[in-house]
């Protein structure tokens, strides 16, 4: 158990302070009931023997026999009093005794749940993710139950994604220092006549291994909100020809032909621009990657029923298989050829596309059928030209 858990002492239990209070209270009622007997008892008893020696005094009655009476009256309150204190007293006592084991018994129910939700934190903190509580306890005790599971299951889930992205990470830059360390060990063995050949594949694999460092920063801050975006209302048309540009010299070598569809006039969205660029230039690498040569790129800009502005990107390569489809956006998701290390990716080229786009007021998908290629597709906000810039 961690040093830093509850204070153990019996004092300091949530239990040890809500019975003192209820007994506390029990306490009170029962003294207010014997002072409010005491004071009203002798008026109350002085009216009834008023009543009724009321008609005896008015017949004439000596002053011998109303003496006697009034005595008598003296030792009726005092006879009184001691019945009344007496019978409050054991009835205090009764009644002490049982709401005692009625606050007891409630106490119990309501401070039982509390202490196996501090033992199952504990055994959370100590990296037990598994434990979860009874939530069907009635009223805010079950809601907190049931906030306490809610809690753990994001915790473990938030683990089970770091320790597995901690396996990719490690697999991804496996193989890049492997080649490295091969390349290395063959110039000491002075297996490689051609140095310069040796040098080219030393900057391919540290560039890999650069690009691989950058995009799990970005990834990282991205995620975790660190990215400031500037929404703010962008050409499509202006913002398809930017994306495009870079791609056009090896789409020419190639043979595949590269086109933009966009309306006349295009519309605008509200979005960052080097970020959805950013998407943009992901989504073209990765068609282009994939389209053989000769092949055929598009991208299509269209506005949707929703307020909101449609940016398709289609190719002719492979496609994906349909058990592949939900997963493709996973980080380092090896199911599918696009995905694959070997075609130049760094594997988490999807994934921060997903996130830009989402962070962004948008939505990203795929549709693809195996031999018919893949269109990947996201939307953004759609925004009039001079709409002012948030943030």
């Amino acid at each position: 158990m961690s040093p830093a858990g509850p204070d153990p002492r019996p004092t300091s239990s949530l239990f040890w302070r809500l019975l003192p209070t209820y007994l506390a209270v029990i306490a009170v009622g029962a003294v207010a009931a014997v002072v409010v007997g005491q004071a009203l008892a002798p008026y109350f008893l002085k009216h009834s023997m008023d009543s009724m020696m009321g008609p005896v005094g008015t017949s004439g009655m000596g002053g011998g026999m109303a003496g006697s009476m009034g005595g008598m009256t003296v030792d009726l309150d005092a006879a009184y009093r001691r019945a009344l204190t007496q019978s409050l007293a054991w009835a205090s006592v009764v009644a002490t005794l049982v709401a005692a084991a009625v606050a007891l018994v409630v106490t119990s129910r309501i401070v039982a749940p509390l202490r196996a939700m501090t033992r199952a934190s504990e055994r959370i903190a100590d990296g037990r993710y598994g434990d979860r509580l009874d939530a069907r306890a009635p009223g805010e005790v079950g809601e907190l139950a049931g906030a306490f599971n809610r809690m753990a299951d994001t915790l473990q889930r938030s683990e089970e994604r770091r320790v597995e992205l901690l396996a990719d990470v490690a697999h991804e830059f496996r193989t890049p220092l492997s080649n490295l360390r091969g390349y290395v060990e063959g110039l000491e063995d002075g297996v490689f006549e051609d140095r310069a050949t040796v040098y080219q594949a030393f900057d391919r694999q540290l560039d890999r291994l650069g690009h691989l460092v950058d995009d799990l920063s970005l990834l990282s801050r991205v995620e975790t909100g660190q990215i400031a975006l500037d929404l703010r209302s962008i050409d499509t048309a202006d913002l398809v020809e930017a994306a495009l540009a870079p791609f056009r010299p090896d789409a020419e070598r190639r043979g595949v032909h590269l086109s933009a569809v966009t309306p006349d006039p295009a519309p605008w969205v509200r979005a960052d621009r080097e970020r959805t660029l950013q998407v943009l230039t992901n989504l073209l690498g990765n068609a282009l990657r994939f389209t053989p040569d000769g092949g055929r790129v598009r991208v299509t800009v269209s506005p949707t029923h929703h307020d909101a502005v449609r940016v398709s990107v289609a190719d002719d390569g492979p496609g994906i298989a349909p058990e592949d489809l939900p997963n493709v956006f996973k980080r380092f998701y090896r199911g599918d050829k696009a995905r694959s290390p070997h075609a130049g990716g760094s594997g988490i080229g999807l994934t921060i596309a997903r996130q830009l786009v989402e962070r962004q007021g948008g939505e990203i998908g795929v549709t693809s059928q195996p031999g018919e290629g893949a269109t990947f597709a996201f939307t953004l906000p759609a925004a009039a030209p001079h709409d002012p810039p948030l943030g």
